[in-house]
């Protein structure tokens, strides 16, 4: 097997990808994956600066390959002359994992196609789901989910989840000394007057690892409460696809994935992680953020108390109020098959129930 060659295959389906969807992130988002896909593909330190003009040039370029790529379909991946599938993930690890690599496919916001390749860490079994922990990445594309769950199989991403951490890390020093950003980082040992450092990327390594956990238990709790939802759930996913009322969804889904007692925050709560119960707050945003006031209260609260049963509370809460709202979606798409209405009805009612006064998309 040629590992560049399957690298050159794995990027063109992320190339191809981005090509279709770039569009649908805003400005400063599609800018700031822009800059870590160039991080990624430059081999670049994340406390090493970015040469404006190098990537701006890279930009340019990225610019034209999407053009021509825009209206390709992904293409099968062929290993030891055997062609499977972009999404035939089983089929081409059983390959890769005799190479300690790791590849993952799926699907995310909009239905956007997501691909990687990584450097396989290890592979071990929670709850009787497979884990993978991916490392160093050799392909990407734009989406920077730190861990993703197909056909039953969760795969956690080093390299995303410590991206992610170094950005909030660089806005450590513009934050309050008191904000739920600088609590979390505390946890670590990390301080908002400290410099990018190769010392620091040590540190926010292994912040990744801890916190790359608490992601896997977020995944579990999706697998859990998907197969308490059903297939209908997909199929309601699909129908939105591309509206606000999809964004709501899949922000119900994401909650009571975090609160399920086998979700992301049981998991923090039951080993006391004060560091992921900060991170949790840090990136709690658009519809989740609007549906789950009670677990930012709650850890106003618990930073003067240290009573992890206020946020035990919180989570009971949480858990309670994204069930309802995942019934309701469900019954709704079975009373009124029309996807148009449906998808009128959340964003008229649903939405303006904890969004009332802002009837746009929080993204």
């Amino acid at each position: 097997m040629n590992l560049d060659t399957v690298i050159s295959q794995v990027k063109r389906n992320c190339n191809i990808s981005d090509a279709r969807f770039w569009g649908e992130y805003s400005i400063c988002g599609l800018l700031l994956r822009l800059r870590e896909l160039y991080r990624s593909e430059r081999g670049l330190k994340l406390w090493e600066n970015i040469p404006h003009k190098e990537i701006s040039e890279w930009m340019s370029e990225r610019e034209v390959l999407w053009k021509e790529l825009q209206d390709k379909d992904l293409e099968d991946i062929v290993i030891c002359e055997t062609a499977c599938g972009p999404f035939e993930v089983a089929r081409i690890n059983t390959t890769l994992e005799k190479k300690n690599l790791i590849y993952g496919a799926g699907y995310g916001l909009r239905m956007k196609p997501s691909f990687f390749l990584a450097d396989l860490i290890y592979k071990r079994t929670v709850d009787g789901y497979v884990v993978y922990i991916a490392g160093s990445e050799y392909a990407r594309d734009l989406a920077d989910y730190p861990a993703m769950i197909q056909d039953g199989v969760i795969f956690a991403r080093v390299d995303t989840t410590k991206l992610l951490l170094w950005e909030r890390f660089e806005e450590l020093r513009l934050r309050d000394p008191k904000s739920p950003l600088a609590f979390a980082f505390s946890r670590y040992g990390i301080t908002p007057d400290e410099e990018p450092s190769e010392e620091v990327h040590r540190k926010v390594s292994q912040v990744a690892l801890s916190e790359l956990e608490t992601y896997i238990h977020h995944e579990l709790g999706e697998a859990i409460e998907g197969e308490k939802l059903g297939g209908e759930w997909e199929n309601l996913l699909l129908d939105l696809s591309g509206r606000k009322a999809e964004f709501f969804s899949r922000g119900v889904k994401d909650l009571l994935s975090d609160t399920s007692e086998r979700g992301m925050i049981k998991y923090i709560i039951e080993n006391r992680k004060e560091g992921s119960l900060g991170f949790y707050i840090v990136f709690l945003g658009g519809y989740r953020k609007l549906l789950f006031p009670e677990i930012v209260k709650a850890f106003e609260k618990f930073i003067e108390s240290g009573d992890w049963e206020l946020i035990e509370d919180a989570r009971k809460a949480g858990y309670k109020k994204a069930r309802g709202y995942a019934e309701r979606l469900l019954s709704i798409k079975m009373d009124k098959p029309d996807r148009v209405w449906v998808s009128e009805y959340i964003e008229r009612e649903m939405i303006s129930e904890i969004n009332p006064v802002r009837k746009s998309s929080p993204f």
